[in-house]
Parts: C-alpha cells; sequence; structure tokens
C-alpha cells in the first residue's frame, strides 16, 4: 500500500490527512441501490471507489459498507465509474489502521489555514 500525500498543485499539498491506498472490496448503498465497488484509497474524511456500475448523482448521501465497517457520506464527484466521498463524520485513525492493516503516520499539522 502507497501513502499519497496530496495533488500537486501551486498551493501545496491542501490534504490534512494522507490518503492511503488500498483495494477493499466494498458496497456503496443509496436509497435507490446497491452497487459493488472496491475502495481505492482513503483518509479518515474521505475515500476513492471504483464501481462496478454508474454511481448516484453527486450531492447523494451514501452508506460504504465492507466487513468490519460501515461509514456514512456524500458523493462529491464522479468521473465514470470512480467516485470520490467525502465521510459526514472523520474516522478515526485506529479505525484507519484497522481498514489498512498496518499503522500510519499520525495526520499532517498545519499552522495557517488552507483557503
Amino acid at each position: 500500500m502507497t501513502i499519497l500525500t496530496g495533488r500537486p498543485s501551486g498551493f501545496g499539498n491542501r490534504r490534512r490527512y494522507p490518503r492511503i491506498e488500498t483495494e477493499r472490496p466494498l458496497q456503496l448503498i443509496s436509497v435507490a441501490s446497491r452497487i459493488d465497488g472496491v475502495l481505492q484509497d482513503l483518509s479518515q474524511t474521505g475515500a476513492r471507489i471504483s464501481l462496478c456500475s454508474p454511481p448516484p448523482r453527486q450531492g447523494r448521501d451514501v452508506l460504504l459498507r465492507w466487513p468490519g465497517q460501515e461509514l456514512f457520506g456524500q458523493i462529491v464527484w464522479s468521473n465514470g465509474l470512480d467516485v470520490g466521498v467525502a465521510f459526514h463524520s472523520p474516522i478515526s485513525h485506529e479505525e484507519l489502521v484497522e481498514t489498512v492493516g498496518r499503522d500510519l503516520p499520525p495526520p499532517l499539522t498545519t499552522s495557517h489555514s488552507v483557503l
């Protein structure tokens, strides 16, 4: 697994929590559908998921379910069968470690606000 620190940009890394690559099977559940997929990366505040069929629309609330975990979030972007989900509440560092199966670095600290 690889730790992803953020997208390159002229403003530096905007992510407070590192994203961790993983390939965990999951289900994305919405009011109207239940879609199988793969958790591609995970942070304490969100996830990138590849789905087996078209996702619900951006802005929809969803439940992500994989063995030992259920998380509520909202679809914040989609591109084909890939979606980004922001969690309604951040998960703990311990939950992240349990999901990816190894210890991780602590969250980044910042002394300035991000616009």
